[in-house]
């Protein structure tokens, strides 16, 4: 399926194949789809805090408009399904961008000089899986309900004007990690990450490798990104000890030097200006101008992206007590509207004198939250949330009692704004989500959530053209 956007004309076709007589070209195309990933319809907007997060229920919104909808699981108004409409074309546009070079990069094989074949490639297939990751979480079926041997998605592998097959949900998930393993094999013996720390990797000067093409591995698809990518998706389908076993290897991960690549961000890491912990970012994107879509994201102005004034009981539960929590102060700002106090995002804000411009797609702390959940030792489990806790600036818990409670509320408080919470809540099952609040005795602050809410239909195109 999705032909309308994977045309390959003879015009297109002619300008590939020019375009992929070289090794620049090739870069050129990886290049390409990571500037796609970088597009409003996916992690520069409605995946990380804007779609996705409505229906999580994180912003407020005015009623009658697309993100009432949204948050109200409409998922028949003409404007939503415009809305995913456009999200699941970028998804496919990308998909297609790496599949242009992966279909002839090994019959190019001999153009490359030493290691750059196994890493351009490694990188493309780790972003198709990336791709068709959250496209399957999103179309896709509850992973924990009845998986039916019905065909629900395209896992599309080659560029074509031809109807893409659909696969079942196995056989998806099968395709995801045929595309992960050799990921991780081709990355494996070259990736930079393996032999340089991270801050020797951000300048070229302090490594010798072959150009810059090969620097600032957290921003690409790396190496341990495959790794936590495996975790992700082996959580998803309920696989817990493989969950674990890759997650695990990600936050053991050392530098040459032995000491850890990435350790949990701290409210000292938050003064220094790095609000949304890009210093735990296993795999992200450079955005040059971060700090111009925040401040036109997070406002009190047309947007609707900004939290109510019970951000703050979200934050002192259960004690009523002011927080000692770092991302309050940090990621959270007050201003007055209408008399009221309005609690506005700030994690992407930018120090105008040293910006980071750097958008965290998985972070180290999302690997802590799979072990905590899929281990089945509830010692490493309390260990790891000591650890957390301790980063964050919040007590300890004892996960043997109410896990899932502590760490719904941790991991909501931990990733608003970056498109994660409305997956957990799929990923779960939950029968009831908090209604912008964290939960504490009333029913109405809470939503009942019937699980079609959590599967969102197909785009009507490609429905039409799949009865055609």
């Amino acid at each position: 399926s999705c032909n309308d956007w994977l045309d390959v004309n003879p015009r297109t076709q002619v300008k590939k194949d020019v375009l992929l007589e070289t090794q620049k070209g090739f870069r050129d195309v990886l290049t390409g789809a990571y500037i796609r990933l970088k597009n409003d319809n996916l992690y520069g907007g409605e995946m990380m805090w804007g779609t996705i997060e409505y229906l999580a229920q994180h912003w407020v919104v005015a009623t009658g408009t697309t993100n009432a909808y949204l948050q109200a699981y409409n998922y028949t108004d003409g404007s939503v399904k415009d809305r995913f409409s456009a999200i699941f074309k970028t998804y496919y546009q990308t998909i297609a961008d790496v599949n242009g070079l992966l279909e002839v990069i090994d019959k190019k094989k001999d153009i490359f000089t030493k290691g750059n074949y196994e890493l351009i490639k490694g990188e493309a297939l780790g972003i198709r899986a990336l791709c068709h990751l959250d496209v399957l979480r999103l179309w896709g079926p509850v992973p924990s309900g009845e998986i039916s041997d019905n065909k629900i998605l395209p896992y599309v592998k080659s560029v074509t004007n031809e109807i893409h097959d659909y696969s079942t949900y196995e056989q998806f998930v099968k395709l995801l990690l045929e595309d992960l393993d050799e990921a991780e094999r081709l990355l494996k013996g070259v990736d930079p990450i393996l032999e340089y720390s991270i801050a020797n990797l951000q300048d070229e000067t302090t490594c010798d490798v072959e150009d810059d093409f090969w620097i600032d591995r957290q921003v690409r698809m790396n190496y341990y990104s495959v790794l936590a990518l495996k975790a992700r998706l082996y959580f998803w389908t309920q696989d817990m000890p493989n969950a674990a076993l890759y997650a695990k290897k990600v936050i053991d991960a050392k530098d040459p030097s032995g000491k850890k690549m990435w350790t949990l961000a701290t409210g000292v890491t938050m003064e220094s200006g790095d609000l949304a912990c890009a210093s735990e970012s296993i795999f992200g994107l450079s955005v040059y101008d971060l700090g111009k879509k925040a401040s036109s994201s997070f406002d009190l102005t047309g947007n609707g992206i900004h939290e109510q004034s019970f951000i703050m009981d979200y934050y002192a539960f259960p004690t009523g007590e002011r927080t000692t929590d770092v991302r309050f102060d940090k990621q959270w700002t007050s201003l007055s509207k209408n008399g009221q106090s309005i609690y506005i995002c700030q994690k992407f804000h930018q120090l105008s004198d040293n910006p980071m411009n750097e958008l965290p797609l998985i972070r180290l702390a999302e690997m802590y939250f799979i072990v905590m959940e899929a281990t089945s030792s509830t010692t490493e489990a309390n260990g790891l949330f000591s650890e957390y806790a301790s980063s964050r600036g919040i007590a300890t818990a004892d996960l043997s009692s109410n896990k899932l409670r502590t760490l719904t509320k941790e991991f909501n408080k931990e990733f608003y704004a970056e498109g994660q919470m409305f997956f957990f809540y799929k990923r779960k099952a939950m029968q009831k989500i908090p209604n912008g609040k964290w939960e504490k005795d009333s029913e109405s602050q809470t939503i009942n959530m019937n699980m079609n809410n959590y599967v969102v239909p197909l785009p009507d195109s490609e429905i039409n053209m799949r009865l055609n």
